[in-house]
C-alpha cells in the first residue's frame, strides 16, 4: 500500500491519495469523523459495497468497514478528523 497526504486541515483529517495492488486489505476499522472515498482507478470493496472508478462513498462517522482490492487501485480519500480505531471482525455490530 502506498499512502499520501495531499492536504493535512489544521483542526484535522484531510486527503490522502492511496494505492492498492490486488488482493491487498485494510483491517476493519472506523473513525471519529466521517470519510469519504473516491475511486480514481480499479475496484474496491469498501464494507459492503462495491466501488469502481468513479465511484463515490460517504461513511459516516463510527461506522466499522474493511477496505480489499478487488483489482489494483488508486482512491482519494477525505477524512472529517483524525484518527483511526483498529477493531475486530465480532466488534462490527
Amino acid at each position: 500500500m502506498d499512502f499520501t497526504w495531499l492536504r493535512r486541515n489544521p483542526d484535522g483529517g484531510g486527503s490522502a491519495l492511496l494505492k492498492l495492488a490486488k488482493g491487498a486489505k485494510l483491517p476493519l476499522h472506523q473513525h471519529p469523523g466521517t470519510e469519504q472515498v473516491f475511486v480514481t482507478a480499479g475496484r474496491l470493496k469498501v464494507g459492503e459495497h462495491v466501488l469502481n472508478k468513479g465511484d463515490h462513498l460517504f461513511i459516516d462517522a463510527h461506522v466499522p468497514h474493511a477496505v480489499e482490492a478487488l483489482q489494483s487501485a488508486v482512491y482519494l480519500t477525505l477524512s472529517e478528523s483524525d484518527g483511526v480505531e483498529l477493531m475486530e471482525p465480532d466488534q462490527a455490530g
